[in-house]
């Protein structure tokens, strides 16, 4: 469920005044600015959305935290910040 940071009335008045805003543009790569910023808007929350399978618990796997984890992963391994199999196995060994 989406967070609520404003109330129902106060998201109603923020959309009628950018509806409004976007009324007012006169030049046509403004529009196609606006038109792309809304595409991106759209795709995030799809992303955010999409449920791309199911952890072994039941719960879902959504897109973007599955992205956003891949993301995190990824800066790890190429800053060197992530421990090998074998480096682990010596650890472990000690315990």
């Amino acid at each position: 469920m989406a967070e609520q940071n404003h109330s129902d009335g106060d998201l109603r008045s923020r959309k009628l005044a950018l509806i409004q805003s976007i009324l007012g543009l006169e030049y046509v790569g403004d529009v196609q600015a606006l038109e792309s910023a809304v595409h991106d808007v759209e795709e995030a929350v799809r992303a955010r959305q999409l449920v791309i399978g199911y952890r072994p618990s039941g719960t879902p796997v959504l897109k973007q935290r599955f992205l956003d984890r891949l993301r995190h992963t990824l800066h790890d391994i190429q800053h060197d910040e992530y421990t090998t199999l074998h480096a682990f196995e010596q650890r472990a060994s000690d315990w």
